[in-house]
């Protein structure tokens, strides 16, 4: 099978409008939510006034609540901003948060976040907040080779494992809201419906999916080597110059 590789061409997405593809995307959130928390609001894609940005959360944001027993035990607060890639073509997430908050509680246990542009932290990355004394000591005695690690020293505060980023594979292999749910289903003991994980397998397969066609669009070339060992004829079919392999893509943190 030959394949002509046009950069111009995307073969399974139709370009659409960046509502089109937000509302979308909260059609999909709302029907994983759906599968383990029947009751609670849909996702909605609003539009961020002045900003060519969408943003994709429940509305109104008050969360998923979550239960162990038929009884109130979580409460998982999830928000999206939204923009189209940087070739204005497909939906990409600029910003996402997802935290874990007890029912008793007045913060979150542990959360995950994602911000495209960050340059300071692991673009992806999660934070427990909890109290552990040996990490305690570990950050109070840590050394001062990286600005971060020089700001924890010198504070007067004693350090919290919150302010700890723990990477999470960056912009492409991040984990989603399926993992986070299916995490909660089997480590908390939340209660699941018929079909919720099935639903989850489905919803984690799209979301990959989603980020493979991306990770081609990052290294073309890796894409290229992988197609042409399975047998297709792979050839360059557009004008111009092939698009190179986005270093700075793979590489951060």
């Amino acid at each position: 099978m030959t394949i002509s590789w046009s950069w111009n061409i995307s073969l399974e997405i139709e370009r659409t409008s960046l509502e089109t593809q937000a509302t979308d995307f909260a059609q999909r959130l709302t029907k994983t939510v759906h599968a383990v928390a029947p009751q609670c609001d849909p996702f909605k894609a609003l539009n961020i006034e002045g900003t060519p940005r969408v943003s994709v959360r429940q509305n109104p944001s008050v969360g998923i609540p979550l239960a162990v027993g038929g009884q109130p035990f979580l409460n998982l607060k999830v928000d999206y901003r939204c923009c189209l890639d940087r070739d204005g073509d497909f939906l990409a997430v600029e910003k996402s948060k997802i935290e874990v908050v007890p029912m008793a509680g007045t913060g979150p246990i542990f959360r995950y976040e994602y911000d495209r542009n960050s340059g300071k932290v692991p673009s992806a990355h999660m934070h427990v907040h909890a109290h552990r004394d040996a990490f305690t000591f570990l950050m109070a005695k840590a050394g001062q080779s990286t600005r971060r690690a020089r700001l924890r020293a010198d504070a007067n505060a004693v350090p919290s494992l919150q302010s700890i980023h723990f990477p999470l594979g960056g912009h492409r292999f991040r984990p989603c809201l399926e993992d986070v749910l299916e995490t909660l289903i089997e480590e908390f003991g939340v209660d699941k419906q018929e079909g919720t994980m099935a639903a989850l397998k489905d919803g984690r397969a799209e979301w990959r999916r989603t980020q493979t066609r991306a990770v081609v669009r990052d290294d073309p070339a890796s894409a290229i080597d992988v197609l042409r060992n399975l047998g297709y004829d792979v050839e360059w079919a557009s004008e111009g110059d092939p698009p190179s392999v986005r270093w700075d893509r793979l590489q951060q943190h």
